[in-house]
């Protein structure tokens, strides 16, 4: 699964929790493993190989029966025999890197995928090299034994694990609303419905059930727009959306009143812009000019540094290649991190072979946004279709 400081306006679900929770997980997780100090003392930042562009997902300093290891782990929805030898190259990197032996935990968040994972490299019948993770699968854990015990760290979790009855999940969202300050609340409740909607160790109706009373106890609407990561992006969208009814609306007037150069060159000029102070002083005052040339003035005080910026940019292709490659390759990472952590391998390539050559910054802005709003497979390839649909 791909990692990327730009996660920007929305932090993977499961990462975000296992970064928050990693000291008390673990343990929980494998009873003989424990971090070396804090998890932030304990992470080791590692990019395993930049020419194949191998990431793992958190690596730590840890101990395992006292003995000083790496613990490795990966959150994957479905793994396939790609990621099986992806494990096996992650173990041998990162045993070669710190000098001591290796354990990578596998996490299945919901319901696909074998307990008995492992990975060979074989030659006919020779076994030249293997990797044998430990693997958990949410399912497996039982709901209330992690209640009964107040294990909070594991509280987000629930409605993945075995048997998430409504009267369970109900006392647990009560003991984090008591034990949480606001913020980790909120980050709490933010995961723990993520997951809810995508598991199906619950009911529909089940679901309805801890909505309401998400809603109605814990007004988790509110929470979610206190979530910046979140927030960003509806933002970003609402922005996006009313700067373009602007522009709409001002290349409407100009198309009824003058030539076809002029509206071409209010087309170019607030094409890129997002200002929705600008757009709308332009809408207003577009109305009241006569000529092209009190176009051209109105346009120069709307956007006074445009034709600064615009000539610079558009004389030099290099500049103007490596300004959008950048931005694009930036959202292409961020799509592909936020799929990797919510859908099968087969999705994620999919998606991959799709975007990898796209350059659109809007199509690809739109695409982002699109995901975070679908909860199954169809709802991806749907979205797929729709932004980026072939001529």
């Amino acid at each position: 699964m791909t990692t990327n400081a730009d996660h920007q306006p929305y932090d993977s679900t499961l990462k975000g929790f296992f970064e928050a929770e990693a000291a008390e997980i673990i343990p929980y997780l494998v009873p003989d493993a424990r971090l070396q100090g804090t998890p932030q003392q304990a992470e080791c930042n590692v990019e395993l190989n930049l020419t194949t562009l191998l990431r793992t997902d958190k690596v730590y300093r840890a101990f395992y029966q006292d003995i000083r290891i790496i613990f490795h782990t990966e959150l994957q929805i479905k793994p396939d025999a790609a990621f099986c030898r992806r494990l096996l190259a992650y173990n041998g990197v990162l045993h070669n890197e710190f000098e001591v032996p290796v354990l990578s935990l596998v996490i299945l968040p919901f319901e696909h995928g074998s307990p008995d994972l492992f990975y060979e490299e074989k030659c006919v019948h020779e076994v030249f090299a293997s990797v044998h993770p430990k693997v958990i699968c949410l399912r497996n854990l039982d709901s209330e034994k992690i209640v009964r015990e107040h294990r909070l760290s594991l509280y987000a979790l629930l409605p993945t694990t075995k048997r998430p009855e409504v009267h369970l999940l109900k006392q647990a969202l009560q003991e984090m609303h008591e034990q949480y300050d606001h913020e980790r609340f909120n980050n709490r409740i933010t995961w723990f419905k993520c997951l809810m909607d995508r598991t199906k160790t619950m009911t529909d109706e089940e679901k309805h059930t801890i909505q309401e009373v998400l809603q109605m106890q814990y007004q988790i609407d509110p929470i979610i727009r206190e979530n910046p990561t979140i927030m960003a992006i509806v933002a970003e969208g609402e922005a996006e959306g009313e700067a373009k009814g602007l522009r709409e609306a001002i290349l409407d007037l100009a198309s009824v009143r003058f030539p076809t150069l002029v509206i071409s060159k209010v087309q170019q000029t607030i094409a890129p812009s997002q200002d929705i102070e600008q757009l709308k002083k332009l809408h207003h005052q577009i109305a009241l000019v006569s000529d092209e040339q009190e176009v051209s003035a109105l346009l120069t005080q709307c956007f006074p540094q445009q034709d600064q910026i615009d000539p610079l940019i558009s004389d030099d292709p290099t500049i103007r290649a490596v300004a959008v490659q950048s931005e694009a390759k930036g959202l292409r990472e961020a799509i592909l991190d936020l799929i990797s952590a919510r859908f099968s391998s087969q999705v994620v390539a999919h998606v991959q072979q799709t975007i990898t050559l796209r350059q659109d910054i809007e199509q690809l802005k739109r695409f982002f946004r699109q995901l975070l709003q679908v909860s199954d497979e169809e709802g991806v390839y749907a979205s797929l279709a729709q932004c980026f649909s072939t001529d």
